[in-house]
């Protein structure tokens, strides 16, 4: 009988976890409304759970829509292939217990980032970092394959372009999950082995 959250968090609960919120404390589902089914139930959780992310793309068209952008911003932040709305979900919700746990100590930073990117935008204009990004993607477009570039790299490489290298460096953190022209998401990483931040573009299933 619980309402806990509205039924949108129960579904989301029950498609990242494989059971129904109760199953937290140990509770399983006995039976449903309408004379639904344990199995019934659990069949439906997985048919849900397991639709393909490129069903979402299979009839794409310029420009994009926003679940679209949302899709390819969390593919670019991810590290492991998000195939299905699972894994989807269960990224989207491990963000948020990371944020979560980090809050306090991330309010400090937040408000020093925030205060720097107001200065940044004060300073130039929406013109000036969008023309910052395009000579960032257009070296990443230079690359070929899927080759990771150095942030280190990737400034050197663009600082002839932008003039002013504080205005590079602002959009160098912005510029994660920015979608090209041509339907290529710009993804960021940690390099696990050299510590380095690496760019690359990336175009998924073709679109």
């Amino acid at each position: 009988m619980s309402k806990k959250y509205g039924m949108e968090y129960r579904l989301l609960h029950a498609v990242t976890t494989g059971r129904p919120w109760y199953g937290e404390w140990g509770y399983q589902f006995g039976g449903g409304s309408f004379a639904l089914t344990s199995e019934a139930y659990h069949n439906s959780v997985e048919d849900l759970s397991n639709i393909p992310l490129s069903l979402f793309f299979s009839h794409a068209r310029l420009p994009r829509t926003p679940l679209q952008d949302t899709i390819f911003l969390y593919w670019s932040l991810s590290d492991r292939q998000l195939s299905t709305v699972r894994d989807l979900f269960c990224f989207v919700i491990q963000l948020l217990r990371d944020a979560n746990g980090e809050k306090s100590a991330g309010n400090a930073a937040g408000r020093i980032q925030s205060e720097a990117c107001q200065g940044v935008l004060c300073r130039w204009t929406k013109a000036d970092v969008e023309r910052a990004e395009d000579a960032l993607i257009k070296v990443l477009r230079a690359i070929h394959g899927s080759q990771w570039v150095t942030w280190r790299s990737l400034r050197g490489a663009t600082c002839r372009a932008v003039e002013s290298p504080e205005l590079l460096d602002y959009c160098l953190k912005t510029l994660v999950g920015r979608i090209t022209d041509d339907g290529a998401v710009v993804a960021v990483r940690c390099n696990p082995d050299t510590s380095c931040i690496e760019y690359r573009l990336v175009c998924l299933f073709g679109v």
